[in-house]
């Protein structure tokens, strides 16, 4: 009897699971899945870091690109056509979007004297320039002229 309550005892608690081997492997796993999370998570925040990184370089080069081809652009076209001349920047700017609604490609320029100024086409030649001039003092302006940027 007393062999028969051993084996018994014997039995429910092997049935019943040691659990003290199944509690340190699920401890183990579950380190190895927090590690496992935590090198993902710095992984992607260091290619998220690279990408931002890229993306600015990309930006800044994108912006010297646009300036260098201003400043190229500045140099091939420094003749243009005024049709208005303001101290006052807010009368420069009502008067540039009261042209351009007109249907000109407008731009608005500064001189030396801080004078805002509005143009209406820029031009690689004198020559063009003038022929043009005419065109805007018939249509736009009778007091227009040629503004040469240096």
């Amino acid at each position: 009897m007393r062999s028969i309550i051993v084996v018994l005892s014997l039995l429910v608690v092997l049935s019943s699971g040691c659990n003290m081997f199944g509690k340190k492997k699920r401890a183990e796993e579950a380190a190895r899945v927090e590690q496992l999370k935590k090198d993902s998570t710095e992984k992607a925040q260091k290619a998220a870091q690279a990408l931002k990184i890229k993306k600015q370089k990309e930006e800044q080069a994108k912006q010297e690109a646009i300036r260098k081809a201003e400043e190229e652009r500045r140099k091939l076209y420094k003749f243009h056509i005024i049709v208005g001349s303001f101290k006052t920047p807010k009368y420069a700017t009502a008067y540039n979007d009261y042209i351009g609604k007109k249907g000109y490609q407008t731009e608005l320029l500064t001189n030396s004297y801080q004078f805002q100024m509005v143009s209406i086409g820029a031009f690689k030649s004198w020559r063009e320039a003038v022929a043009e001039l005419g065109k805007a003092r018939e249509a736009i302006e009778p007091t227009s002229w040629i503004y040469i940027r240096e």
